[in-house]
């Protein structure tokens, strides 16, 4: 193959241009989409190339004696002459302007035009304009304008807060983050002002140790591109937001939040009456398993006591005999204690209504706690002088108030303080603050603190059961009953009870008298479906020398009532199949309106109650029923002349 070499005269030469003749710049000049122009120092056009008709729609007759600035926009014109003045003082410079240009047709075309004052080139003569037709790129432009306004507005104007940030690396760790730009909700939202150029450390000292998962979440975002929505508590700022991130451009987020203060206090009020009412229901299906229970333990201590004391009285002092059933009645009162705390776990009415003094059952409790306490918990009274009084039961209340008070000391094994604090609300309305420096409870605890049953405490030095009897006593008192506590900070337990306006407390009632009787025997009627209690009772009153008829319910005993039978004194148990207690003593009253009745019941509920105050000579008896505690009130029947 043979080489040819670039200078060879026999090789290859590139093709040449052709030279540009008239009819070339011709034709350059009919088909340009420019307008090609030649201007004279007036601003008279010289020269249009065609693509001036074609844009424009004047014919180059047209345009004779006038000066091309007659086609401008007044509202351009001067920005045109002063660029125009600036092109004839700066020759060879090019110089540009936008401006609109009159249609033949009407409207105005945007046009932008690039031009050089070659005036003082003798072959030239004149400025040489070059313009073309932008109205698409300037329609363009206003829309995206137009478009970048309303985002602005809707940017500034926008309910939700936004904050466009960058991340700071450190070591490759995404170290903090600064704020590019916020709009005016971020601003009202938090609280933040004058942000923007800044770092969250410095806006907000203490922000990354206080919420460590902060940054994590937003490198996540930044580093992956998935978008991620969450709700925070921001303990920083002490609000908690519901928050959307994405990332707009690399290295950087974009956070779009709402603070939701208010949805979340509404959800945590919601989600406490929902305990409330939880544990409400609890209460009441072990409250009804309570009662049922209760019932027929009474009955069986009943009986073992009724027997044991009955012995036990009848034995020499301090013999082997007497000794033994001291023990079984001692036994059988002990049972009975618990089966009244059992009846308190579900307590929904109050044995003993009366007006009360808090601050005195206070003051009570404080000064048996000072002598039990060995010093080790200090004590403070705040107490109201003026406060209201109260109506209710002061057994229960004084045993909420010791359960209160035992677990705030039990808080604090290293001593403390103990704040019981009294003071008037709202009209119609007293509180009971207990407050404890103690070791305060997490909030998995305080959750489940009121449930039957939940302790903390070490097995055999609790039972569970102290809170939720408190609980269930101001419930039955109308009032409610809260718990604030925080790990290492104590805990507060606020008590609410509604209060009496412009009564007195009532002293407190007479107990029965302990006299001796004149040994008159008596006819007694005992009502019971019980068998226990009528095997027991019947023999322990027939050896105190009474005469006794054993029926097991009150429509049998109405029977025999209505057959002549005339007793003077029955003991009616209050909780029976059938008629009961409750409707049977009306009865009674009917066929024998001076009769006696000793109500016998292990609960003394509100009907129990309604009953002895609707009808006289109706006392409330109450199981299990000890013979010493019978033989007195039989004793004060039997001082009575026969009726």
């Amino acid at each position: 193959m043979m080489m040819l070499d670039s200078n060879d005269p026999r090789a290859p030469r590139a093709a040449q241009p052709a030279p540009l003749n008239a009819e070339r710049m011709q034709a350059l000049l009919d088909y340009s989409g420019d307008i090609l122009s030649l201007m004279d120092r007036e601003g008279r056009l010289l020269y249009n190339s065609p693509a001036a008709q074609r844009l424009h729609g004047f014919a180059p007759e047209e345009f004779e004696g006038r000066s091309t600035f007659d086609f401008i926009h007044p509202d351009d014109a001067s920005q045109v002459g002063e660029t125009f003045q600036k092109c004839l003082t700066h020759p060879g410079l090019p110089v540009r302007v936008r401006y609109r240009y009159a249609r033949k047709e009407g409207g105005w075309i945007w046009m932008e035009a690039i031009g050089v004052n070659m005036l003082d080139t003798p072959s030239i003569s004149a400025v040489v304009v070059n313009s073309r037709d932008i109205t698409d790129r300037v329609e363009a432009e206003n829309a995206v304008r137009q478009s970048e306004s309303h985002f602005r507005a809707l940017f500034n104007h926008m309910a939700q807060g936004f904050a466009l940030c960058r991340l700071v690396y450190k070591d490759g760790v995404a170290d903090d983050f600064i704020y590019v730009e916020v709009n005016q909700s971020f601003t009202e939202l938090t609280g933040l002002k004058n942000v923007v150029g800044r770092r969250v450390s410095e806006v907000v000292p203490g922000i990354r140790e206080a919420d460590p998962d902060m940054l994590e979440r937003y490198e996540r975002v930044v580093r992956t591109g998935l978008p991620e929505r969450f709700e925070v508590y921001r303990s920083a700022l002490k609000l908690w937001f519901s928050i959307s991130v994405y990332r707009p451009m690399p290295g950087h987020f974009a956070a779009i939040f709402d603070v939701i203060n208010e949805r979340k206090q509404a959800e945590e009020e919601r989600s406490q009456l929902e305990r409330q009412l939880s544990q409400s229901q609890k209460m009441d299906s072990l409250g009804s398993l309570a009662g049922g229970v209760a019932h027929d333990m009474n009955n069986v201590l009943g009986s073992i006591l009724m027997l044991a004391s009955a012995h036990e009285a009848m034995e020499r002092p301090d013999s082997p005999a007497q000794q033994a059933f001291a023990t079984i009645t001692k036994a059988c009162q002990r049972g009975g204690d618990m089966v009244r705390r059992l009846l308190g776990l579900a307590r929904h009415d109050l044995s003993e209504v009366k007006l009360l003094n808090l601050n005195a059952l206070v003051l009570e409790e404080v000064l048996l706690l000072e002598r039990t306490t060995l010093a080790q918990v200090r004590f403070s009274l705040d107490l109201t002088d003026d406060l209201r009084p109260i109506r209710g039961d002061s057994a229960a209340l004084v045993h909420a108030l010791m359960n209160l008070c035992v677990n705030a000391i039990d808080a604090m094994p290293h001593g403390g303080t103990l704040t019981l604090r009294t003071r008037n609300a709202e009209p119609g309305w007293i509180e009971l603050e207990v407050v404890d420096s103690g070791i305060g409870m997490p909030r998995e605890v305080l959750d489940k603190a009121m449930d039957p049953f939940f302790t903390t405490k070490s097995h055999g030095k609790g039972t569970g059961l102290g809170l939720s009897m408190v609980y269930n006593t101001m419930k039955a008192h109308g009032g409610t009953l809260a718990i604030e506590s925080e790990t290492g900070r104590g805990t507060r337990v606020l008590v609410r009870l509604p209060s009496c306006e412009g009564e007195e407390p009532e002293d407190a009632a007479p107990t029965p008298s302990r006299q001796e009787g004149e040994g008159r025997s008596l006819d007694v009627l005992l009502v019971d479906d019980d068998e226990l209690i009528r095997d027991s009772i019947g023999p322990v009153l027939r050896a105190q020398g009474h005469r006794v008829v054993l029926v097991g319910s009150g429509e049998e005993a109405l029977d025999r009532m209505n057959r002549g039978s005339s007793p003077d004194v029955v003991i009616l148990d209050m909780n029976m199949p059938g008629l009961g207690g409750r409707g049977t003593l009306p009865r009674i009253r009917s066929l024998q309106p001076d009769v006696p009745v000793l109500l016998a019941t292990g609960r003394a509920g509100p009907d129990a109650l309604e009953l002895s105050r609707a009808f006289t000579g109706v006392t409330l008896l109450p199981k299990p029923i000890n013979a010493s505690d019978l033989k007195a009130y039989l004793d004060t029947l039997q001082a009575r002349p026969d009726r």
